[in-house]
Parts: structure tokens; C-alpha cells; sequence
């Protein structure tokens, strides 16, 4: 008999799938990789793929398919996937790829894969595509992310979008945001005032860049400093134990935000906040750090380099 292994970019994608299989009688194994890889530092000691979790039961495994969800994240956790698969000589004719057209986790139980997306079989291609895809994000400049070729990106569908929407997460040339900032502001600015209907707004976009615990992180960090561009948040929450307290997460769940006077003009374009707070985040592998740093002008195309502002 053959072993199976499946891997999937979240636990939601593991649990459809676990509850589709549960009926089966030759059940594969199910692997969730919950890793987040963006603005997060991609240092080993930091981003851990478990080799001994991973990539040992993947060469173990007769056959493996990979269930891929559209969002940026893990397009990125696939390219990881593949590099260090390569990088093992790991035999890539055992792996197929699931790209899903909707996130897996929100498929029903009863729907099965192939009425989803149809396996792609992994060839020597996409493997060199991954791995090109991969350094290129975990380079120490933007550079070689903004470079990559076309034939490079089409061998990982949605690699396209993903490549924008992170582009777009670079400090902009004039107010100095990146897409996750400003999408928080202009939620505030448009109404969506509870912190738990930001969250919805983020759920909702068609490439959310983060995840529930990093915009928690985030919000405590725009409201947070001596120039906050938000107020009326209760409590500060971090990424690693926002969900320890309920009381406390409830209270900032709840809290009523409003754009201070200097969040108003940096998103109307008049202030540029890394002037006035300075920044220290990573995008990829590149460090963003003090009051310059690198800037992505996406009317322009142009990625601007700390010497050149």
C-alpha cells in the first residue's frame, strides 16, 4: 500500500480535509504548516520549517500533494516548501500541487478535491522556479523581488498577484505606508471603527498580506509611540499573547478607533510618517529600519532605494 501525505498552508485546510477523508478507510497522512512569512524575520532561528516534521516524512512518502490557498503567504510557504525540497534532492515527480481557487479551509467537507483544483504534477521547472522565487524574497534589498521574470513567476499561479500585493506593502514614496498600514487607517477613516471590523475588512481583501494575531500587533503599534495616528484603543495587545486574556481581548476588539490629527494627514498625504516615527518592520529579507529606508512608487514602477530619498 501506498503512503500518502498531504500538506496544507493552514489548520483550516487540514481540518476540510481530514473531514472529507474521515470516511475513508486508507486515510493519508495530514500536515499543517502554520507559518507566517510576511514582515516577519526570515532568519533560521525565527522561520523553522521542521525538516524532521517535513521533509523527512515528504521523501518517506511515496506520494505527497500540497494544498495551496491564493493568499500571499502561502504562495511564499510553497516556494519554501519546493527550495528546501530541491535543495534535499528530494525527488519531485512524488509531488502535486492543489492550487486552490479559494482557501481551502472554507471548502466544504462534502466537496472533494478534484472539484476544487485538479492536481499539477511538480516538475524540475517549478522546483528551479521556487527556489528563484524564494531567494529573491529572502534577499537582503527588494531588488531581485522586483526583477523576477515572468517565466519565472507564471511556473507558481498567483505568484503574480503576490508579487504586486507585497510590492505594495513597501513604504509608499510620499506618506511612507505600506499596504497593511493604510488599509488599517483608511478602515478607520471609512467608519470601520471597532478593531473587530478591521479584521473583517482584512478577511475580506483578496490578498490579505497578514494574519488575526499580526494585525493585533499592529494596531497596538499605530496607536502606540508619541505620535499615534489612532485613538481610542483600549489595552495593548501583542502578536504572541493577544488571546491569553479574553476580558482583555474583548475590550480591544470592541474599542471605538478614531484617526488622531497627524494619522489624518499622513493618509491624506501631506505627512509622511517614516519621517515623523521612523520604522523598524521586515519585508522579506530586507530590513526596514530608521527614518529612511527602501520605498516602492507603484505609479511609477520605481523601487527607491534609502540613498536615492
Amino acid at each position: 500500500m501506498q503512503s500518502r501525505l498531504c500538506l496544507t498552508c493552514d489548520d483550516t485546510a487540514a481540518g476540510y480535509l481530514k473531514a472529507h477523508k474521515a470516511e475513508y478507510t486508507s486515510r493519508p497522512e495530514i500536515v499543517s504548516l502554520p507559518l507566517r512569512l510576511i514582515r516577519t524575520c526570515l532568519a533560521p532561528q525565527v522561520v523553522k520549517l521542521d525538516e524532521a516534521r517535513v521533509l523527512t516524512r515528504l521523501g518517506a512518502a511515496d506520494c505527497c500533494e500540497i494544498y495551496v490557498d491564493p493568499d500571499p503567504n502561502s504562495q511564499l510557504l510553497l516556494t519554501l516548501l519546493l527550495a528546501k525540497a530541491h535543495t534535499a534532492g528530494l525527488d519531485c515527480r512524488k509531488i502535486h500541487l492543489r492550487h486552490g481557487p479559494l482557501r481551502w479551509g472554507h471548502v466544504d467537507a462534502s466537496t472533494p478535491p478534484d472539484a476544487v483544483a485538479l492536481p499539477v504534477k511538480v516538475a524540475d521547472t517549478h522546483m528551479a522556479a521556487a527556489t528563484a522565487i524564494w531567494s529573491a524574497y529572502a534577499a537582503p534589498t527588494p531588488e531581485d523581488w522586483l526583477n523576477l521574470s515572468h517565466e519565472v513567476l507564471t511556473h507558481v499561479p498567483g505568484m503574480h498577484r503576490t508579487r504586486e500585493a507585497l510590492l505594495d506593502d513597501l513604504p509608499g514614496p510620499d506618506t511612507g505606508l505600506g499596504a497593511c498600514e493604510r488599509l488599517v487607517l483608511e478602515s478607520v477613516s471609512a467608519g470601520q471603527c471597532r478593531v473587530g471590523d478591521i479584521a473583517g475588512v482584512f478577511a475580506q481583501s483578496p490578498s490579505p498580506l497578514i494574519a488575526l494575531p499580526q494585525l493585533v500587533a499592529l494596531v497596538s503599534y499605530l496607536a502606540s509611540s508619541t505620535a499615534p495616528l489612532i485613538e481610542g484603543l483600549k489595552g495593548r495587545l501583542r502578536e504572541g499573547d493577544f488571546a491569553d486574556d479574553a476580558y482583555a481581548w474583548y475590550a480591544f476588539r470592541d474599542s471605538h478607533l478614531e484617526l488622531t490629527v497627524l494619522g489624518r494627514s499622513v493618509l491624506a498625504g501631506e505627512t509622511d510618517v517614516v519621517d515623523v516615527r521612523g520604522i523598524d518592520r521586515w519585508w522579506g529579507g530586507t530590513r526596514l529600519k530608521g527614518n529612511t529606508c527602501w520605498r516602492w512608487d507603484d505609479g511609477a514602477r520605481l523601487l527607491l532605494s534609502p540613498a536615492r530619498i
